[in-house]
């Protein structure tokens, strides 16, 4: 019965902290949303600006879910951004028809995404 709700408090963490993550990409889209509009960014402009979200997005839930564990915070940021970068590629390849994805910028995103998420872990208190 102990590991049954270990394992429901660990799922809670983890989906805790991706709930987090998304809420933080919803925000920031907006906001950047009205930043293009305002200001007319170029096409470099625009994806610097997006990987920059998911870095935020990937400390946001990296931050929450290290708070909520007792040890090895770092990892429990490192999982959740990994687990953004996985539903983020899902979600995307939903989209279209013909997901070509560019071999680079994928790894650059799944770089940053669990950078970003062990940061948010490192750095919970």
């Amino acid at each position: 019965m102990e590991t049954m709700r270990g394992r429901g408090k660990t799922i809670g963490r983890v989906v805790g902290a991706l709930t987090v993550s998304f809420l933080a990409t919803v925000i920031l889209l907006l906001g950047f949303a009205f930043l293009l509009l305002k200001l007319q960014l170029t096409a470099g402009q625009t994806e610097i600006g997006i990987l920059v979200i998911y870095v935020l997005s990937c400390f946001a839930g990296g931050l929450y879910g290290g708070k909520k564990a007792d040890r090895h915070k770092f990892l429990w940021g490192l999982l959740t951004g990994v687990l953004y970068f996985l539903l983020l590629l899902a979600i995307s390849g939903m989209g279209e028809e013909a997901l070509q994805p560019q071999l680079t910028r994928t790894f650059l995103s799944l770089v940053l995404c669990a950078l970003g998420g062990t940061l948010g872990g490192m750095l919970a208190g």
